[in-house]
């Protein structure tokens, strides 16, 4: 089907719910868009340009509160968004979706949006490692995670609605928040809180397998005979397996023997430098 310039435009503006038209930058994809710009120039040209001939910022307390505000918004999330996800009794329907009035449709639309705007705190994250002088951390993975899940989560709200896997994925990433932020607050309290932090692994590993949650949710869902949108089962496959792909290869080149044996030789030549 081909489209008039008109047509697209008007595409391009409009919404799942029209209700939600005027919400802060729902109307226009121009504006998050222009954000992820500004966001990707700020981490990997004007930041590094202006922290070059100065000093790393400690921000110690600065991190403190953000973590902590951080873990607060997101536990908030997981209760509320939880509480309205009801995966298997959607299960159990036809269609697979549960019927709510448009007022709750519309409660479901606000915790969309909520999320949005957390994936816009998060952006926060970058900011601070340039400002750290943590330049070798603002790597593909994290700037793809961080720019794709706004674009991601801003697309679902505006042109797919809110459906029940879209719910399961923004409870189970909040509750994953929450311990993220909690290990970000105990790893921000200094070096002698190093010996608190071993549980770095499994973070990693429960952010790859929030990944395989929404697919094995719509496999489910196709033999249990449910009617689901073809454009919504592509969406999620396509960034379910980028995501799975990258991690696990992030997985690899931090975890794996081989990289913990070069990590080690690389503390021994230090040490052998310093003396």
């Amino acid at each position: 089907m081909e489209y008039s310039f008109n047509e697209l435009v008007e595409l391009a503006y409009s919404t799942k719910d029209s209700r939600t038209h005027g919400w802060f930058l729902i109307s226009s994809p121009v504006k998050v868009v222009m954000i992820i710009i500004a966001y990707l120039l700020l981490v990997l040209r004007i930041g590094p340009r202006f922290m070059k001939n100065r000093k790393a910022y400690d921000l110690k307390y600065t991190l403190a509160i953000y973590n902590l505000f951080q873990i607060i918004y997101n536990s908030h999330m997981f209760v509320t968004i939880g509480t309205q996800t009801q995966m298997i009794r959607s299960l159990m329907n036809d269609d697979c979706t549960i019927e709510r009035g448009a007022e709750e449709q519309l409660e479901c639309f606000g915790f969309g949006w909520m999320f949005l705007i957390n994936k816009l705190f998060d952006l926060l994250d970058t900011i601070f490692m340039v400002l750290r002088k943590k330049q070798d951390q603002v790597n593909f993975l994290h700037l793809y995670h961080h720019s794709s899940m706004v674009l991601l989560v801003w697309s679902s709200f505006k042109y797919l609605g809110i459906r029940e896997e879209f719910g399961i994925v923004m409870t189970i990433n909040s509750g994953i928040h929450v311990v993220m932020y909690f290990y970000y607050l105990v790893a921000a309290m200094g070096p002698s809180y190093q010996k608190y932090l071993w549980w770095k692994i499994y973070i990693t590993r429960i952010q790859i397998g929030q990944f395989l949650v929404p697919p094995l949710y719509m496999i489910a869902a196709i033999v249990r005979g449910c009617r689901l949108p073809s454009e919504c089962i592509l969406w999620i496959y396509i960034n379910a397996v980028v995501f799975i792909l990258l991690f696990v290869n992030f997985y690899r080149q931090t975890y794996t023997k081989s990289s913990k044996i070069a990590h080690k030789n690389g503390s021994v030549k230090k040490c052998e430098k310093s003396t």
